[in-house]
């Protein structure tokens, strides 16, 4: 299969931190709590991180069950992460910015046999693209453009 190009234009609402992501047509809400400038409107970009974890872990388990014998009557993906804000606030130079470390525990009600259940999990662990981009994809900053006035 061919490479596939994901796109996203984020857009500042022009309201405290307030973004409004275009993702494909649809309308996602960034923002922040008070205490970092925002509105509290929406989640904020390190809890999407979790969100988009969690449901890409979800899509591939009820994607995958049926090949791997798996009946799925529930799933569940529960998240949480340690991050410290005084290094993206720049107030400690040796706290890094973003999270130290991702747990995620994923809950699954199925009347399949143990051994594919695991199965299952151990796919879905190995091939979910999200956890994959968390661990080992480098972020590059291409361009800075400036508008004119």
């Amino acid at each position: 299969m061919a490479t596939v190009t994901f796109k996203s234009d984020v857009k500042w609402a022009k309201e405290g931190v307030l973004s409004i992501a275009d993702i494909g047509g649809k309308e996602v809400i960034i923002d922040e709590p008070p205490s970092l400038g925002g509105t509290d409107k929406g989640p904020n970009p390190v809890e999407y991180i979790l969100a988009a974890l969690g449901g890409c872990i979800n899509v591939l388990v009820t994607s995958f069950a049926g090949k791997i014998d798996v009946e799925v009557e529930d799933v569940e993906v529960h998240l949480e992460g340690d991050l410290d804000p005084d290094g993206f606030l720049g107030k400690n130079p040796n706290v890094r910015p973003g999270y130290e470390e991702i747990r995620y525990s994923i809950s699954l009600k199925s009347p399949s046999p143990q051994a594919n259940i695991d199965a299952l999990l151990a796919h879905v662990d190995q091939v979910c693209p999200v956890k994959d981009t968390l661990t080992g994809t480098r972020v590059i900053h291409t361009e800075n453009k400036q508008a004119t006035i």
